[in-house]
């Protein structure tokens, strides 16, 4: 994993190793091996803060800063400080393999990062014409971003939307050496769905939890959409060949194949004869048949499929963890509910309280809640923000607690714990505005940007829901 993410900042960074080299008195040539991975990380690594200081220093512009922010989920706040950005840089590099928790922390915060600004953005710039009914040969990583590129395009050239089938285990450098690349890849990415298309993804998962972990990070923003399904294959596989099978069944495919990640002068093939289409997209199905969801994604324009995956969830036979900024359904008081339910003309809103409640007085008296809120003094400070979380679900309206209401709500949160000892509130100054993460141990996790547009991942793979469980417990409840 060290070589991966050193190489991945040395390429956002666009610095070679002997300029590296150069100025840390290093060799370049260690520091190739340790890029490669030809060479481990050693014990003791004193050169490693003045790597970060260097990469820090040639991190300046913004799409760098995007795309440093979208491979290490650094915060604003340590990105605006050199010395800061380094000592994270540092910690993120040499971050332990095993230690899902930490992973998962991360994964959370790039995804209440990328919930807080919009998703797709809308471009009026003019499209390259693809000729169609061909074939054609590309060489190397600058080839398979040649051939990615004209992939797109073609795509966008059609009238009817159609679903994209997408796998690659080949090594990503061809995407993240070239910074401009990658945000152009992002934007081109986004138009496509934007024009109605949908995504079916096959992520490769080859060592740990970790690499599952990573893979739904570098999504997130398309995920955010809604169009995308994604897979994994469950088991083990050589790793000896590679292939990229990218595949849009009408239009067109880009595919290559390469060994042991060395992509070299490889060859990539566009392809858009439709007999060849319809051949690869039956290679692709038989190992889709192979492999299982990663998680589903929900929007706010199936609401009912929301609240039935939350009460699901709810309804497990397990301790559950809340990290939430605003206080979840279940602790409003009945007469807050029944204010809001009249103001709003919500009668939505006033069944899924009773049901979440009865879930909570059923399960309460065997297993633990444990929650984390943000502080009410922080929350009373900005009022405008006190809303319910999805409460873009029950009505279109500006649906926002009084101040009075949200006392209320806490007052009534208070009381639940003394009354229930497998309660346990803890109030932080450190809880995001637009996100709320419920998770149930060995059951599965819900993960939701609170406000509109309203984006719910389930996750129930069982490694992945256990990691969200360790981080919970131990790094909010200790």
């Amino acid at each position: 994993m060290f070589a991966e993410r050193f190489d991945a900042l040395m390429n956002i960074a666009e610095v070679s190793n002997s300029l590296l080299g150069r100025d840390i008195n290093m060799n370049p040539a260690h520091i190739g091996r340790l890029r490669s991975g030809a060479r481990s990380l050693a014990k003791k690594h004193d050169y490693l803060p003045a790597v970060c200081t260097y990469l820090v220093k040639h991190i300046t512009k913004e799409y760098q800063m995007n795309a440093l922010q979208k491979l290490t989920g650094i915060p604003a706040s340590a990105l605006s400080r050199a010395d800061a950005a380094a000592v994270y840089l540092e910690r993120w590099l040499i971050e332990e393999e095993r230690d899902a928790a930490s992973v998962a922390k991360r994964l959370i915060s790039g995804f209440s990062r990328v919930a807080a600004r919009p998703v797709i953005h809308t471009t009026d710039e003019s499209m390259t014409e693809v000729p169609m009914n061909y074939f054609s040969y590309l060489y190397g990583n600058a080839g398979k971003r040649k051939a990615v590129e004209q992939f797109f395009y073609t795509i966008l050239q059609e009238n009817t939307p159609q679903t994209l089938l997408l796998f690659s285990d080949e090594n990503m450098a061809w995407l993240y050496e070239d910074a401009a690349f990658a945000a152009q890849w992002a934007e081109l990415f986004k138009k496509v769905i934007e024009r109605g298309n949908r995504v079916k993804i096959i992520h490769t998962i080859t060592r740990d939890i970790n690499d599952m972990f990573e893979a739904i990070a570098k999504w997130i923003p398309i995920y955010m959409t809604g169009a995308v399904e994604p897979y994994f294959y469950p088991k083990l596989r050589d790793g000896l060949f590679q292939r990229t099978l990218f595949i849009a069944p009408d239009t067109a495919a880009v595919i290559s194949s390469s060994v042991q990640q060395d992509t070299d002068g490889m060859l990539n093939m566009f392809i858009t004869d439709k007999s060849a289409l319809d051949a690869l997209k039956i290679e692709y199905e038989h190992y889709l048949s192979l492999c299982r969801p990663l998680m589903r994604i929900l929007t706010e324009q199936t609401p009912e499929d929301i609240l039935k995956a939350f009460e699901n969830l709810a309804s497990a036979e397990e301790d559950a963890f809340i990290y939430s900024a605003m206080p979840p359904i279940f602790t409003m008081p009945e007469s807050v509910i029944e204010e809001f339910a009249k103001k709003h003309n919500a009668d939505m809103l006033i069944s899924a309280w009773k049901r979440a409640a009865e879930i909570f007085r059923s399960d309460i008296t065997n297993h633990r809640i444990c929650m984390t809120l943000l502080d009410p003094e922080l929350a009373l400070l900005t009022p405008d923000t006190l809303y319910p979380p999805m409460a873009g679900l029950f009505c279109a309206s500006d649906f926002v607690y009084t101040m009075e209401q949200y006392i209320a709500t806490i007052e009534h949160i208070r009381h639940l714990e003394k009354e229930y000892e497998n309660v346990t509130v803890k109030f932080s100054d450190n809880v995001e505005n637009n996100t709320m993460i419920y998770v149930k141990e060995d059951v599965g996790v819900f993960m939701a940007k609170t406000d509109s547009p309203i984006t719910v991942f389930t996750i129930s793979e069982r490694n992945m829901t256990g990691s969200f469980g360790d981080y919970m417990k131990n790094s909010l409840f200790i």
